[in-house]
């Protein structure tokens, strides 16, 4: 049950987000948070990574749903007995989703978190909720490796 509800909080605090990017933000239009290394821009990004696969939107709706059905039976199966990996399965979860909406309503995903710290090298800009899904990803990857043998 609190699954869902922390869930549907990152999903709130995402939209919210992107809706405040969308109706006071023109595309592309950059405002300075610190200097010229971190700013907030609209970006309709209509694929994954700076853009890659643009305009596969039913593929990775898709993908995302099929995604959302393994992130289901994984917490329905093993990982519910174990605490990181209900963070882990929450981030996943409300960030999808929250992705997912975007792509259903609008045909893109609102970007707009900007990162310009390594100048040979342009960041992709993201959002909210691939902030989460990148920490989901990392709880994830630390409870296999470092976790899984102690049966925390």
């Amino acid at each position: 049950m609190y699954i869902a509800l922390f869930s549907i909080i990152i999903i709130i605090i995402d939209q919210l987000s992107k809706h405040f990017i969308r109706v006071y933000l023109s595309q592309s239009q950059k405002i300075s948070i610190i200097g010229d290394y971190f700013y907030l821009t609209f970006v309709k990004n209509r694929g994954a990574a700076f853009g890659i696969l643009e305009g596969q939107r039913s593929f990775f709706i898709l993908t995302t749903i099929f995604f959302l059905v393994f992130i289901i039976y994984l917490y329905k199966k093993e990982l519910p007995k174990i605490f990181v990996a209900k963070i882990a399965l929450i981030f996943l979860l409300g960030g999808s989703i929250a992705n997912l909406i975007d792509r259903i309503i609008f045909h893109y995903v609102t970007d707009f978190i900007a990162f310009d710290i390594i100048k040979f090298y342009q960041l992709p800009v993201i959002n909210i909720a691939d902030i989460f899904i990148f920490f989901g990803v990392l709880i994830l990857i630390y409870q296999l490796l470092f976790l899984a043998d102690r049966g925390a």
